[in-house]
């Protein structure tokens, strides 16, 4: 664009102006459009015609300073939207700072959360594969663990086999030997007997000779002593005839000796009965710590109370053991009546054992007898019966009278007439609860039986405590392993021989004899004990192997449902199942 100068030379750049604005070719003609070599002045000329027309015109100034207002107009609008364009470009600079900076936050965040997962993921694999390191140690342990115990079991089987064959070898031999040692006895003494019989043959000749003999005199001597011995007798029998003084003195003597005889057979008669009332047992009583005919004169020995320190019970039993203890002694300090006992359970658990312990630490004498003796006394039952709680009543020091198999004679039926109790039995139930009907300080009753359920109602109401006996647990199982061992195997026997003890048999090995031995009573488990001992004596060789203890273990296992008390608490299950079928 072309401004005038300051001059005043405005008329020419008018003209040029309006010859530019009026001669200027349309952009629509198509001459102008069409590049072409001719020059055409008609538009120079009209623009210069303008030019003169616009200096000619007296508004000239005005127009010019208004499009020089109108050119600065725009240039400030020019500088306003090159200003507007500035701010734009430095609000998208900031903008584009912005969106970089957040692009860039965003991007850190995406490295930060990647690292972590990649960190993440490292230690999964590194846990993964520690756990699979500890898994792979642990199987390697676990297989290492099998070998050694595999390795074990075959030693051990190999050493278990190797002890049968020694105690079978062992065993062949002492066998061997004492078939050599009889056949050499037999050999001895068939020679033996060949030699008296030759020679008994060679001097039978002299030995009858000799014989004759001496039975010649013998007949000699004794003619020659009965014909003296008759000649004595005759002359003083006729010599008495002749006297009568003499005759009535004889018949007098002989008179008095006869009554004197007799008088002494009754005398003697009479005190035998009041020392067998005082001191003799009856017949029913089949152990007693009371003094009898024999103790009395010195030939018989108190009971052993070794079987004291036997007694392996539950804790609660052996705490009521001691309380019905207590009571009894101070029942008797104090003179008051005694109560009766019952004690119930399977056979083997230690009921006879835990009457006599009450009596020996109550300072009681103490009789055990046996219901099943009361049944083939028949009609003599009830003398006995009567006989018995007599002798029991003149105790000074009391008595605990323990009745075992109470039920073989104290069951019920009584008053039943279906029943097939017979009529010694009932009168015999009815002589004891007539004796124990009423309280008393001279004796206590303590009943024992395997099913309690079976005996009489009246019996029962006798009872003043009862207590159960069941089959020992494990713990009681092995306190009694200790204590039978101790007495049958490590102690020495009588005759100062020793057993010696495989080291295997230890308190682990004892263990798991106790764990297998469950349902054994204490007189089971004692057996067993005795069982080990009898078959190292047997043996001969004066060990207990731990094969020989498995041996005896197993035997015991398999012939466990034979045993008799297993066959007694059988047939006391069934007598209680029994009994409450008719209850109900």
């Amino acid at each position: 664009m072309f401004f005038p100068s300051s001059s005043g030379n405005k008329k020419p750049s008018a003209a040029v102006a309006a010859a530019a604005s009026s001669g200027s070719p349309s952009s629509g003609d198509p001459t102008t459009d069409a590049i072409s070599g001719k020059f055409d002045p008609t538009a120079l000329e009209r623009g210069a015609q303008a030019l003169k027309e616009l200096d000619s015109s007296p508004n000239a100034t005005k127009a010019f300073e208004v499009i020089k207002l109108q050119e600065q107009s725009k240039q400030k609008e020019f500088q306003t939207e090159i200003e507007r364009a500035q701010t734009q470009r430095t609000q998208m600079g900031l903008q584009r700072a912005q969106v970089e900076a957040e692009e860039k936050r965003k991007t850190i965040a995406e490295q930060q959360d990647q690292e972590r997962r990649t960190q993440q993921y490292k230690a999964q694999l590194e846990s993964e594969l520690y756990q699979k390191k500890l898994i792979d140690q642990q199987k390697q342990n676990e297989d290492w663990l099998a070998q050694q115990h595999q390795q074990f079991l075959r030693q051990e089987e190999i050493r278990k086999k190797n002890d049968v064959e020694v105690e079978e070898s062992r065993r062949r031999t002492l066998i061997e030997q004492m078939k050599l040692q009889r056949d050499n006895d037999v050999a001895r003494a068939q020679a033996e007997a060949d030699g008296r019989i030759k020679q008994e043959r060679e001097n039978v000749d002299v030995h009858l000779r000799s014989m004759r003999a001496k039975a010649a005199e013998e007949r000699k001597t004794k003619l020659d002593t009965i014909n003296a011995t008759l000649g004595s007798l005759g002359s003083g029998f006729r010599a008495l005839l002749d006297d009568k003084t003499k005759m009535t003195a004889l018949v007098t003597g002989l008179t008095a000796v006869a009554l004197g005889i007799y008088t002494a057979k009754a005398g003697t008669r009479v005190a035998g009965n009041l020392l067998e009332k005082r001191l003799g047992k009856p017949p029913l009583v089949r152990e007693t710590s009371r003094k009898s005919w024999s103790r009395a004169l010195g030939l018989g020995r108190p009971a052993s109370t070794n079987m004291l320190e036997k007694i392996v019970l539950q804790d609660e039993l052996a705490e009521r053991l001691q309380w019905t203890t207590n009571s009894i002694i101070n029942a008797k300090k104090n003179g008051t009546p005694f109560r009766h006992l019952m004690l119930y359970g399977p056979p083997g658990t230690g009921k006879t054992l835990f009457a006599r312990t009450l009596a020996l630490q109550s300072g009681l004498d103490y009789a055990i007898m046996t219901g099943g003796d009361v049944g083939p006394l028949g009609k003599d039952a009830v003398d006995e019966m009567n006989r018995l709680f007599a002798w029991a009543n003149s105790s000074k020091k009391g008595l605990i009278l323990f009745i075992d198999e109470a039920d073989a004679f104290l069951r019920r039926g009584r008053m039943s007439s279906s029943s097939n109790m017979s009529e010694d039995a009932r009168n015999v139930l009815s002589a004891f609860l007539a004796h124990t009907g009423t309280e008393n300080d001279k004796f206590m009753v303590v009943l024992a039986t395997n099913v309690r359920e079976v005996l009489d109602r009246a019996v029962l109401d006798r009872v003043d405590e009862q207590f159960e006996f069941p089959l020992p647990e494990f713990e009681q199982r092995r306190q009694m392993l200790d204590l039978f061992m101790d007495e049958y195997i490590r102690q020495p026997t009588k005759a100062g021989k020793v057993i010696e003890v495989d080291p295997a048999i230890d308190s682990a090995y004892l263990d798991e004899v106790a764990r297998r031995t469950e349902g054994f009573s204490g007189r089971q488990m004692s057996k067993l004990v005795l069982a080990y001992q009898a078959s190292v004596f047997g043996s001969g060789a004066n060990k207990l192997t731990k094969g020989l203890a498995d041996t005896i273990l197993n035997w015991k296992l398999a012939h466990y449902e034979g045993d008799v008390d297993t066959m007694q608490r059988h047939e006391a299950e069934e007598l209680k199942a029994k009994a409450q079928q008719m209850v109900e």
